[in-house]
């Protein structure tokens, strides 16, 4: 008995000095998540303890400011496992509204981001009990944010994913302000951010050729150091940044995946897994935002949606086609103030908006009132003040063409069908994407320039003019990166007349609409900016004849800054303060983006109707 007990002590004391096997990578960044989320909460509970003993000011925001720092080292982990979570810990301060439910039911933002205001630029003592409340609810949420983290199932794959998607972020939310809209501490947050996914990173650089593990650290190096020796907000040149040293280490980043044989995530998600940057080609994908698996695009879906696009027999007369109002020279809008109505006895409601990239966003119409295009040509083709159609009558019109119905035949499985029209229309749409303009070619590191107005306006459209905040980088309209699971609305104060004080809001009560949320007035989604210089004039009622105008509004706060009392306004009402060569120096970057290479072509000829000599002598494309 006494010998089998001192082998096994042996045993065991002896393999107490053999080497023992280093734990998962998972293991390991879940550790440290649980050490950096402690962090964060006790942080959030010293400034919580400072408001309480009334500390002054700079303590009060010295400690905020603390606080972002600590959340940032573990953002990266929780928006990649629990994005809903996160968003009560540092979402965007506004108010939303259940829009499914009846009545009018609020939810309220939390977190930091709702703090922050409360001690910036000053504090008011008066709003302490408010305050604690707001800190009370964060403390709730921040010593259980391990929650939903799977601990045991931390997988190669998902770390670097994660790392990926918080560089993307980083990009998109964070040294463009929307993250800190008062206090401005984007970058050195960056830093904090580069710092802790280049820590994560660092045993998988071990195991990396040395060549490439030298190459991965001097990145990660030159990219931190570059924030964090930047002189202030508004100055920090980020289209170098973007260029030289966040876009090179994203790439390097995917040559070391690459090289460690780790594989992509599996996603079914709109941003692709398999770039490198969101300025690669083919970043995006549009068949991810359709409700039907049967709805992918396919060449020949698109071939006869352009035709079908081009042909006025969509309409109720056989006269008006989708190009009457969507003009491809004009970057598929009409260049009037709102669209002539059916007959065009009258005009729509709306000015016509963009056709290019409608694909990349997952609600359509300026009230968001449908979530896909096949729901949005739906709309059009029965609405009386358009095409004034049936689903029916379309399909009888196209089934006395022998050669619509081949097209049809070949393109679908069930041939010609009014859901089969809709779809083909849709993949048309989604085929009018491009971002290949000079400045998305310039990010990649192509040989191609920009003036010093058009770089000088890139920067400001990324940072201090803040149109980066509501036209999210890259696509520049309200898909928020880098989930790009919501559309932005906004309420910006659009005036009925052109007027830069004593204006008046327009009428059009926008997505109120669409679920009659009075939290929704006034809301209208956020188009892109790419082609604007085709798509004069500007705003839902085409109020503004040329971008130095929209820009001037902008700059002036919006419609508060030019009179109109409005208490939704969810655009700052504080100016910009872009003196005239910034402003014209944005609007030349506005102006860059253009590119339409190979989108505006029409049909060579409209199908035959066998029978019909009238509906033969339509016109392609329709008139007016």
């Amino acid at each position: 008995m006494y010998r089998l007990l001192g082998l096994l002590f042996m045993v065991v004391a002896t393999a107490a000095f053999l080497p023992q096997e280093a734990p998962p990578e998972g293991q390991r960044v879940y550790s440290q998540f649980l050490a950096d989320k402690n962090r964060f909460h006790l942080q959030v509970q010293r400034l919580s303890a400072y408001v309480q003993r009334d500390a002054p000011l700079d303590s009060l925001q010295a400690a905020f400011k603390q606080s972002r720092l600590a959340y940032k080292r573990i953002e990266w982990l929780l928006e990649y496992y629990q994005p809903v979570l996160a968003s009560r810990v540092n979402g965007p301060p506004m108010v939303e509204v259940e829009e499914d439910e009846p009545g009018q039911i609020l939810m309220m933002p939390r977190g930091l981001q709702v703090i922050e205001p409360y001690l910036f630029p000053t504090y008011d003592h008066n709003q302490k009990d408010s305050l604690t409340r707001e800190l009370k609810v964060l403390l709730a949420y921040s010593a259980r944010l391990e929650q939903g983290i799977p601990a045991s199932k931390l997988s190669d794959t998902d770390i670097l994913d994660a790392i990926r998607q918080e560089l993307f972020r980083l990009l998109t939310l964070g040294i463009t302000g929307y993250d800190t809209p008062e206090v401005q501490t984007g970058l050195p947050e960056a830093a904090a951010t580069l710092t802790i996914l280049h820590e994560t990173f660092h045993p998988y650089a071990n195991r990396l050729p040395e060549q490439l593990a030298t190459q991965l650290k001097n990145r990660w190096t030159v990219a931190i150091q570059t924030v964090e020796q930047a002189s202030d907000f508004n100055h920090f040149d980020r289209v170098t940044f973007i260029r030289q040293q966040l876009y090179p280490l994203c790439k390097a980043l995917q040559q070391a995946r690459q090289a460690l044989g780790i594989d992509v995530a599996a996603s079914g998600r709109f941003l692709s897994p398999l770039v490198a940057t969101l300025s690669d080609s083919g970043a995006f994908r549009p068949d991810y935002l359709i409700n039907f698996g049967d709805f992918k695009s396919t060449s020949q879906k698109v071939a006869l949606g352009k035709v079908l696009f081009f042909d006025p027999l969509l309409s109720g007369n056989n006269a008006r086609s989708c190009a009457s109002c969507h003009q491809p020279e004009r970057a598929f809008t009409d260049g009037r103030i709102k669209s002539r109505a059916f007959r065009g006895r009258k005009s729509v409601l709306r000015n016509a908006p963009t056709l290019l990239n409608a694909g990349l966003q997952n609600v359509q119409f300026y009230d968001s009132r449908v979530f896909y295009l096949e729901d949005q040509a739906h709309d059009v083709l029965k609405n009386a003040h358009e095409m004034r159609t049936s689903p029916d009558e379309v399909v009888r019109k196209l089934a006395g063409s022998s050669q619509y119905k081949k097209w049809f035949s070949v393109a679908f499985s069930g041939g010609l069908t009014a859901p089969n029209v809709r779809n083909a229309l849709a993949c048309y749409i989604r085929s009018l994407t491009s971002l290949n303009t000079r400045s998305d070619r310039y990010l990649r590191g192509e040989e191609v320039s920009l003036t010093a107005d058009e770089r000088l306006g890139f920067n400001l459209f990324l940072g201090k003019a803040r149109c980066a905040t509501c036209h999210f980088f890259p696509i520049y309209n309200g898909f928020i990166p880098p989930h790009f699971e919501k559309t932005e609305s906004e309420i910006i104060g659009v005036p009925s007349r052109r007027k830069i004080q004593n204006a008046r809001i327009d009428s059009d009560p926008g997505k109120f609409m669409t679920y009659q949320k009075e939290l929704h007035r006034f809301a209208f989604k956020t188009p892109t900016v790419r082609n604007v210089a085709l798509t004069a004039p500007y705003m839902h009622n085409g109020v503004y004849r040329t971008l130095d105008q929209v820009v001037d509004f902008y700059n002036r706060g919006g419609g508060k800054g030019i009179g109109i009392q409005l208490d939704g306004q969810t655009l700052s009402a504080k100016p910009l303060d872009l003196d005239q060569g910034e402003q014209k120096a944005l609007v030349a970057f506005l102006n860059s983006l253009t590119d339409t290479t190979g989108l505006t072509s029409r049909p060579a000829q409209l199908p035959i109707v066998e029978g019909s000599s009238a509906l033969n002598r339509r016109k392609l494309g329709g008139r007016y």
